[in-house]
């Protein structure tokens, strides 16, 4: 081709020194030498204003185009053209004529300067025609390798939408199996259901009657130690001198816990002892003073006034080897009568109530595994064999293995059911994908791809994600997550990723390339909390830009 243009340059060279003495004009391309005819006087190339033709290339702007000037630098619109002749033709700004730079490779835009420009466009050109081959020798490679991809991406379609068709089916049948199973799990769920409340009922009421008879018990252990002259009634003064009592208290304090009387008998106390007396009553006394001189509570307390004909003598109210009294038997029978009432005008509620204490798993079972005595009672704090629910009967046993075994059958279906709805989930996704015109991004699917600069090590996930994180260590920030294309396959979006401080959420606009192999080549953030990167692909390798190479003026 350098041959061809030096010959056709010297034709013309021949044509100008013949007898027409045609001149060629400094700075105009061949193409357009037709318009600058010395004979004729010279119109601007916009058709604005015609001109003598001695006023072209005069050092004076009269064209607004500039192209009555083109090899000076009068016109700030004018352009000077290099022909570079083994190079790259091109234009420069007529500006820059005789400015000192050498612009041209061949030295044409310095002929009246002190700049001493030497031709260069040989050396250039070569080393434009190497460069060009090895981006031919790169997209040819690239290619080979998407074709490669093109088919890859054509087999991994198939092969998930083959798989997707499978999983449909194969959903409809499991689900359908899955509510069979289900009818059989609530078929064996309610007779155990119905044996185990009726064994835990049993135990309840079980549970509930000990407790009342053991409240009746306590009342009547009160009662007997509060009444200190064993008279069959409690009264004021009683209260104030009694040990059993968590502290001393005034006649005031003493009236109110017998709800405002000055003494009750079994029936008045069993009205009033839960909660203000039983809050405060102490089955076995107060603690016993410590060596210090003090008087004993029980022995030296306060004492109790006598009441008329009282002669000062008192029974033990702790003597428990002496037969009951027939007072203490008529106290007995109007706390039983009590307890009978009350039990049946609030069973439904104690029932209620110890269904939830029984039912409830943290209440009734300790952190052995025995559960725990919730009864206030002043014969024992602890739990015993008697309080805990017994095992269930062998039919039961047999009911609840019978719903042990349709219930993990049922797990281990459902499980499975949400395991292929996970699976269809993630292949509806890849379906939905845009892999490029030819499937030939789907290749890319799956990998990551890593840039460090000198503080950052960035990693792009296609059709995934973008991230950051600092080369010393810490976690990845998020640099936004797979939108959308953006000029036609030129470039990926990625949005929506971790928030600036009182700024938008960081996104990444990844631009693309030809290259025979992945490679992330860069990543900047031309603006706040927004990053551009450079991706080389043999995915952007096209046989058309391959051809490309083919036309050029070297």
């Amino acid at each position: 081709m350098i041959f061809l243009c030096l010959y056709i340059c010297g034709l013309f060279v021949t044509s100008i020194t013949g007898t027409d003495s045609i001149e060629i004009v400094r700075g105009v391309s061949l193409q357009e030498q037709s318009f600058y005819d010395p004979a004729k006087d010279f119109t601007c190339l916009d058709g604005s204003k015609t001109i003598p033709f001695d006023s072209v290339n005069d050092d004076y702007c009269d064209c607004v185009d500039g192209s009555d000037e083109p090899g000076t630098s009068a016109c700030p619109e004018g352009k000077f053209y290099c022909q570079n002749l083994g190079h790259i033709a091109k234009y420069i700004q007529s500006s820059r004529v005789n400015d000192g730079i050498c612009d041209c490779c061949d030295g044409s835009d310095e002929y009246d300067s002190s700049a001493a420009c030497f031709n260069r466009c040989d050396e250039e050109g070569r080393e434009e025609r190497n460069r060009r081959q090895e981006e031919l020798e790169e997209h040819n490679a690239g290619y080979e390798v998407k074709k490669t991809y093109i088919q890859m991406g054509a087999d991994k379609k198939i092969e998930k939408k083959t798989r997707s068709d499978t999983l449909n089916q194969l959903l409809e049948e499991r689900r359908a199996k899955l509510e069979e199973l289900k009818t059989i799990k609530e078929a064996a769920e309610a007779p155990e259901k119905e044996a185990k409340d009726k064994h835990e009922d049993e135990w309840n009421e079980i549970q509930r009657v000990k407790k009342e008879e053991q409240e009746a018990k306590d009342k009547l252990e009160a009662f007997k130690k509060l009444d200190l002259d064993s008279n069959g009634w409690v009264q004021i003064s009683e209260l104030m001198a009694s040990p059993y009592l968590n502290s001393d208290m005034s006649e005031e304090d003493a009236k109110d816990l017998l709800g405002g009387e000055a003494l009750v008998d079994g029936e008045g106390f069993d009205k009033v002892f839960s909660p203000a007396i039983k809050d405060r009553y102490l089955p076995d006394g107060r603690p016993k003073p410590t060596e210090d001189g003090q008087e004993d509570a029980q022995e030296g307390g306060s004492e109790l006034p006598k009441d008329e004909g009282d002669d000062g003598s008192r029974p033990s109210a702790t003597d428990e080897s002496q037969e009951p009294t027939e007072e203490e038997l008529k106290i007995r029978q109007t706390f039983a009568e009590l307890d009978n009432t009350d039990s049946e005008s609030h069973g439904d509620d104690d029932d209620d109530d110890d269904d939830d204490l029984d039912n409830d798993p943290d209440l009734r079972e300790s952190g052995d595994g025995h559960p725990d005595n919730h009864v206030t009672s002043s014969s024992s704090s602890t739990t015993k064999p008697e309080d805990k629910m017994p095992d269930y009967d062998e039919a039961t046993r047999a009911l609840i293995a019978n719903a042990d075994k349709a219930r993990l059958e049922y797990d281990e279906a459902d499980k499975e059911v949400r395991e292929l709805e996970s699976e269809q989930s993630t292949l509806n996704t890849y379906l939905g994908l845009d892999f490029g015109k030819e499937d030939e991004f789907a290749a890319l699917k799956g990998d990551c791809f890593e840039f460090t600069d000198r503080e950052y090590i960035y990693k792009l996930c296609p059709f995934d994600r973008v991230t950051q994180r600092q080369k010393s260590g810490g976690s990845e920030t998020d640099l936004g997550r797979w939108g959308n294309w953006e000029d036609g396959y030129n470039a990926m979006k990625y949005t929506g990723g971790t928030g600036c401080w009182n700024g938008p959420a960081r996104s990444t606009l990844v631009k693309l390339s030809c290259g025979r192999e992945n490679n992330l080549l860069s990543s900047v953030e031309p603006s706040r909390c927004e990053y551009e990167m450079e991706f080389k692909t043999p995915a952007m390798c096209t046989q058309a830009g391959a051809n490309g190479y083919r036309h050029t003026e070297l």
